[in-house]
């Protein structure tokens, strides 16, 4: 019943295969074989041509909008299929086979319910993880901080002048810079930048090799510690996406193949059932996967709702009650393992009486002192301000991106992967430009008298904790990133060069971690009584605003571990205080007092960007809201970020989005986004899509036939039909029995599973006989089939497998109809594309059959 099959990965056909027309059937392969330089590329790949089969098919309407009209469409189309053609998708769809079934059959509810607890454990273990892992973080970066600001301190302080203090602060950068750019210029090229754009292919379905092992993730968030204390505008937020995935993946797998390659196999680092060793296949791995991006992203920001939100929105292209409830657990767990242990390193000794939720990632003072309630407030005249706002920070985050892809493409040119030296070079370029801008600003910068004493009570608050032990010490100072002077200074009015009783004004946004910036601008003067403001220098900060918009755009993608979450925020903060401040002189000079919020301002300009750079609407209302802690901001905190998305979609994708086309992934969007894409589907049908040369196996085959068909084809899944000749040159219907995946014939051939030599009378034995009759022994072949945790690659294992068999295997019959999938996916020909393009990617499919256009019920 099945005419073809579709791949979501191309695959070449055998040289042999020629249609009429002659070319290789099958338009994708099509495209893979064509050379781009060929002066007939447009003529070959024009709407007449892929529409003439010959073979009485409908031709490919005309008036299909989308399809290459010119020779330069047609070879940039022609290039993005090679591309694609580099990667290899996932197949999410469970096995159903006849030694699963058996095996499912058999299970008690005792088993289905310690699989059901191990669910929810392991998103547990998750959140704790990523808890400790944050935790850890963050006291690498303190540690770093500390280190680099106090030796440059007190250089100053006992030399004074410029060179000696400017060396002292350089010099630290730049060797943090070379670890941060070694790690993934020699150790895992893969932990370069975000990792968001890859976790987001991977959740989509598309494989990318090393990108969750043990050595990515010791890469990543080493080289993220370094990134920041070296001064890069970066965050540790998006390493945190790509680590938490890769420490739910593993976990959700409850093995390492990574581990076991550096244990040389001597020891297998894979649990058994009873501690958590049943969800070994790529569905599975994949919810966990997600489950662990949320709490990545919930402990990196300290958000629990807004990191399950940034999965749901930005990660997933699939969901579920199962992920969202398993993931609300994790994040709430990781963010309270975060706040346990950086109260325990705060308060040791003093647990039981700590004040717990009294701080914001992004707060700058405890709760209790900050009166969020009174200072966070909008006019309704603010809106169209805010409105405003938004539509600038699309437009800046439309720019941002352009020139940020024009730098990746200059990087793709003269800075390529394969070329660590010039990796590392660059990261340590841009750390000597970014250390020596800041220094010299801050250098630069004009002394202002101190505030008077009755308002540095308040702007130097500290609340009163004499009711626990550990009273003189307070959490910011560990989220604030370190580098703050409380020895012998103020501790946000940093005198620096200046006399006695002044301060440096841009020292106090220059002279600190970019986050404890970020928290400054937003918070600093919110205890002050209502009506009172502190104004920062206008000079500083536009500036700090052109200075981190224009390095930003340079470090993004940059060959280190790097976010782009905080420096968004951190712009768009800086250029909501000046609207903020701006809008308060326009007030004060029309003769009135009204109180301007200056931090609504802020926290709104911080999501405007954020909106604009990423397109998160409701994870970024969401985050922003918990980490500011303002929460009366709610409405104008969503439209401004609606704006800011609806404007920047009129340029383009956001930069994760820009950043996987530029890979080449063939990720499959959400159809209902794309008006264009949804028209261009509605117009097709799957018949004029499908490739008609399908290679298949016949159900019981010699195991030297396989072997040949494994090496003629790089197909990953071969459908099981006795009619193997017919389904190759006919375009007539075969009978389906089923489709086996490449990845469990290569566990068969390694295996020796499914062997048996045929007697003389060449009577094959029936398909049960491969069937243990124990539930014990079906759990031991399944998991010998299983491809996870310790996969068989087939590009990189198959040789190795197939030279280790002998003349007596190949000579050996294969039985694969107990471990082919017995009910793949079909649709019927004349089906719409639109149907079609929603059940391959809700399902998570690699191949789906077409069958001829009039089923029978």
């Amino acid at each position: 019943m099945v005419v073809t099959q579709a791949e979501r990965s191309p695959s070449r056909m055998p040289r042999d295969a020629k249609s009429p027309n002659g070319l290789p059937r099958g338009a994708l392969s099509s495209h893979l074989q064509v050379s781009l330089s060929d002066p007939s590329i447009g003529d070959k790949f024009s709407v007449e041509r892929l529409g003439t089969s010959g073979r009485g098919l409908v031709s490919v309407p005309s008036i299909v909008h989308g399809a290459p009209e010119t020779a330069e469409e047609s070879r940039e189309t022609l290039f993005r299929l090679q591309r694609m053609a580099g990667f290899e998708s996932q197949n999410f769809d469970p096995q159903d086979n006849d030694l699963e079934r058996e095996f499912q059959v058999h299970r008690t509810d005792s088993d289905y319910a310690l699989a059901e607890f191990w669910k929810w454990a392991i998103s547990c273990l998750i959140g704790l993880s990523m808890g400790c892992i944050g935790f850890a973080v963050d006291w690498g970066i303190n540690l770093l901080n500390d280190a680099k600001y106090q030796s440059t301190a007190n250089v100053l302080r006992s030399h004074g002048g410029f060179w000696a203090p400017f060396a002292t602060f350089v010099s630290i950068s730049i060797g943090y810079a070379i670890v941060a750019g070694s790690l993934v210029a020699f150790v895992e090229p893969l932990a370069a930048g975000s990792g968001i754009p890859e976790i987001k292919t991977y959740l989509n379905g598309i494989h990318i090799k090393g990108l969750l092992t043990v050595k990515t993730l010791v890469a990543k968030l080493v080289g993220v510690v370094f990134s920041i204390a070296a001064g890069l505008i970066a965050g540790k937020e998006g390493p945190f996406v790509h680590g938490g995935g890769i420490v739910g993946g593993g976990l959700g797998g409850m093995g390492s193949q990574t581990l076991w390659e550096m244990l040389r196999g001597k020891v297998v680092p894979k649990a058994r059932r009873k501690w958590g060793g049943f969800f070994h296949n790529d569905a599975d791995h994949r919810d966990f996967t997600a489950i662990g991006t949320a709490a990545g992203v919930a402990t990196a920001f300290a958000a629990p709702i807004g990191g399950l939100l940034f999965t749901i929105e930005e990660g997933a292209s699939f969901y579920s009650t199962s992920i969202f409830w398993r993931g609300f657990l994790s994040t709430c767990i990781g963010v309270l393992t975060l706040h346990f242990l950086v109260s325990c390193a705060e308060h040791p000794g003093e647990v039981l009486t700590t004040h717990f939720g009294r701080y914001r990632d992004f707060g700058l003072y405890t709760d209790s002192l900050a009166f969020y309630g009174s200072r966070m407030f909008y006019y309704v005249w603010d809106l169209p301000i805010f409105v405003g706002m938004g539509a600038i920070g699309g437009l800046m985050g439309a720019l941002f991106i352009k020139v940020n892809v024009k730098i990746t493409q200059f990087r793709h040119v003269y800075i390529p992967v394969k070329s660590p030296i010039r990796r590392i070079s660059e990261v340590m370029l841009l750390v000597f430009v970014t250390s020596s801008l800041w220094f010299l600003v801050a250098y630069a910068s004009p002394c202002k008298d101190l505030p008077p004493k009755d308002q540095m009570t308040f702007l130097e608050a500290v609340e009163d904790t004499s009711s626990y032990a550990g009273a003189d010490e307070k959490s910011e100072d560990f989220y604030g990133g370190g580098g703050q002077f409380r020895k012998g200074g103020k501790e946000h009015f940093p005198q620096l060069w200046c006399s006695n009783g002044t301060y440096s004004s841009y020292g106090q946004v220059f002279f600190t971690p970019l986050s404890q910036s970020l928290r400054l601008i937003i918070h600093l003067g919110e205890p002050l009584p209502e009506g009172t403001d502190f104004l920062f220098d206008f000079g500083a900060l536009t500036c700090l605003f052109l200075l981190s918009f224009t390095l930003m755009m340079w470090t993004n993608g940059v060959g280190a571990s790097t976010g782009m979450f905080v420096p968004a925020l951190a712009v768009g903060a800086v250029g909501g205080r000046i609207t903020g401040q701006m809008i308060r002189a326009i007030v004060r000079r029309s003769g009135s007092n009204l109180p301007v919020s200056l931090s609504s301002y802020a926290v709104v300009g911080a999501a405007a960007f954020m909106g604009g750079a990423t397109r998160l609407t409701l994870t970024a209302t969401v985050m922003v809201m918990e980490t500011t802690g303002s929460l009366q901001l709610i409405v104008p905190l969503m439209l401004t970020v609606f704006v800011a998305k609806v404007v920047a979609d009129c340029f383009g994708a956001g930069i994760d989005d820009t950043h996987i086309k530029m890979r080449g992934a063939p990720v499959l969007e959400e159809p209902s986004l794309s008006s264009h894409q949804k028209m261009i589907a509605d117009k097709l049908t799957v018949s004029e899509l499908m490739t008609m040369a399908v290679v298949a196996l016949p159900p019981v085959v010699k195991v030297a036939q396989v072997v040949d068909t494994l090496r003629g084809c790089t197909h990953q899944a071969f459908p099981v039909t006795p009619d193997t000749d017919k389904a190759f040159e006919s375009a007539e219907p075969f009978d389906l029995h089923g489709m086996i995946l490449r990845s469990t014939i290569v566990k068969l051939l390694q295996h020796r599973i499914g062997f048996f030599t045929a007697d003389a009378n060449g009577d094959i034995p029936p398909a049960k006989s491969h069937i243990p009759t124990t539930q014990q022994e079906r759990l031991t072949l399944l998991e010998r089939l299983e491809q996870r945790p310790l996969k068989v690659r087939p590009k990189e294992d198959y040789e190795r497998i197939v030279c280790s068999l002998t003349e007596e295997d190949l000579e050996s019959m294969m039985d694969l109809r107990p471990f082919m999938q017995r009910n793949p996916f079909v649709v019927q020909a004349d089906a719409n594309l639109s149907r079609t393009y929603r059940l391959f990617r809700t399902m998570g499919l690699r191949h789906l059959f077409v069958g001829p256009p009039q089923p029978k019920a």
